[in-house]
């Protein structure tokens, strides 16, 4: 597995002209600039990774490459992330905002998470801690917040469903949290940051 990271700061909105049709429309009816950022950044990463691949998603809107490859994207703040696997993966990053961290929490944890939660110092980064795990393992299943959070437990490194055992590890950097989730303990020790700005446009 490799996961890899770009400031969206060097991405340059013309660069909408390099990635597929369907994200460029896509871009085309974002209204903020920093969201059509995120996009074409996701679409470059694309272009970089998987080539010609063609791209799918499912009836959750988990993408798909046709190639065997697992990838998988997520954005917030000034980053986007992007996961490459030979399995399947899911991945989130969030940047760290006060929130009232107990009203979602009893909202979207199930038991377990909750009494983490609870029984934590720093409750502000346990609550990202358990969303990310959280989203990236709905995302790495296929169902992504289509399914009740509260049906699956990410109070430990390992879940188990179904025969299925699903990984996850977490990072920490400036003030983002990033997780990642796969059905295989395979991950990287370090995350791969990368300019996409400065690649050159043909």
């Amino acid at each position: 597995m490799k996961l890899y990271l770009t400031d969206i700061n060097r991405i340059e909105l013309k660069r909408a002209n390099e990635i597929s049709e369907d994200r460029s429309k896509k871009v085309e009816q974002l209204k903020k600039t920093d969201d059509k950022k995120r996009c074409i950044a996701g679409g470059l990463f694309i272009n970089k990774f998987l080539g010609g691949a063609k791209i799918s998603t499912n009836r959750f809107g988990k993408p798909t490459a046709d190639n065997g490859k697992h990838f998988n994207i997520s954005h917030s703040g000034d980053y986007v992330l992007f996961a490459l696997s030979d399995y399947e993966v899911g991945c989130d990053i969030q940047k760290i905002r006060y929130v009232k961290t107990f009203n979602i929490a009893k909202t979207v944890f199930c038991c377990a998470e909750l009494e983490s939660f609870r029984e934590s110092f720093d409750k502000l980064g346990s609550f990202y801690d358990i969303w990310t795990k959280k989203e990236s393992l709905l995302k790495c299943m296929g169902e992504g917040f289509h399914r009740n959070s509260r049906s699956v437990d990410v109070s430990s490194d390992i879940f188990e469903e179904k025969g299925k055992k699903y990984y996850f590890r977490t990072w920490h950097f400036s003030d983002y949290v990033i997780s990642v989730c796969t059905e295989h303990n395979d991950f990287p020790s370090l995350i791969e940051f990368i300019d996409l700005g400065a690649e050159k446009s043909e």
